[in-house]
């Protein structure tokens, strides 16, 4: 082992184990000039996210930029991403909505693995965030030939949609903020999260769900499924209330590879999408 990554070893592990040290020393290496090296294990011994330092993150077959001032992609949500785009391989799908899109992972990721899907729309209220996805789209773009891609700036909690056919057969996606508040500085936020992360991207709760359904599903017909992201089950819960008393829609929640709540998942009875069935564990 050279003496530089020894060093680049010893500074990182000021804050991290050996072995994760070890791991990231390396990555450093790879991914960055030289002249970089230890201004980034610098970085990385006061907790600055590593995707940060480094200005990426894969996801998928994608390469995802990341920034500060936007949510970095988890492996999470590149899990449910590719396990739901695996199911939706051969469906016909005319519009894709991606709401609170941040980076752009999940609808780009959704755009990458999909060869009939016809438009995507990614929105977001936050400029960095829509600055962000647009440099992902272009960084990215040889994934996207067979796709019409928008990215709109639009506040979810306002209702804003793009013109979407009432006819047509449009998916519902959503990463919104769903950590409550009294909830941000326990245990299970990582301290680098709370840092450097940015908490309009974390902070939130049953508005956003309540504004999924209430201002985007019920107001138009042609979504006839949908995924959102979530970490409470109550969570799911008020999805699961604002949509049963219409009768077309079933819905369940999943639990990711590590048996947490992940998802809450609904498919129109007798659409396309009632595949999405296959993703839940417990249905409503």
């Amino acid at each position: 082992m050279s003496s530089k990554l020894s060093q680049m070893i010893k500074i990182i592990s000021k804050s991290y184990s050996l072995q994760q040290a070890k791991q990231e020393a390396v990555w450093i290496s790879q991914e960055l000039p030289e002249s970089k090296w230890f201004d980034a294990c610098e970085k990385r011994s006061n907790l600055v996210p590593l995707q940060y330092i480094l200005g990426n993150q894969p996801f998928g077959k994608l390469d995802i930029k990341c920034e500060e001032g936007v949510l970095i992609p988890r492996l999470d949500t590149e899990e449910w991403v590719l396990e739901a785009t695996n199911l939706l391989k051969n469906i016909n799908i005319d519009n894709l909505i991606d709401y609170c899109t941040g980076s752009g992972c999940i609808g780009l990721g959704f755009a990458s693995e999909l060869n009939n899907l016809k438009n995507l729309d990614c929105i977001d209220f936050n400029d960095n965030a829509i600055n962000l996805s647009i440099k992902n789209l272009n960084h990215n773009k040889i994934f996207f030939k067979k796709t019409n891609i928008n990215i709109y700036k639009g506040n979810l909690l306002k209702g804003f949609l793009p013109s979407i056919n009432e006819n047509s057969i449009s998916l519902l996606l959503s990463n919104p903020p769903y950590i409550p508040k009294n909830d941000l500085n326990k245990n299970n936020v990582e301290e680098s999260v709370l840092k450097f992360e940015p908490k309009e991207a974390l902070l939130g709760d049953i508005e956003f769900y309540d504004a999924l359904c209430t201002k985007i599903l019920q107001k138009n017909n042609s979504f006839k499924g949908f995924i959102f992201e979530l970490g409470y089950i109550h969570q799911a819960e008020i999805v699961n209330k604002l949509l049963n008393n219409n009768q077309s829609w079933k819905i369940g929640i999943r639990n990711d590879q590590s048996g947490n709540l992940r998802n809450v998942i609904g498919w129109k009875v007798d659409s396309e999408f009632t595949i999405l069935e296959k993703m839940v564990h417990t249905c409503f």
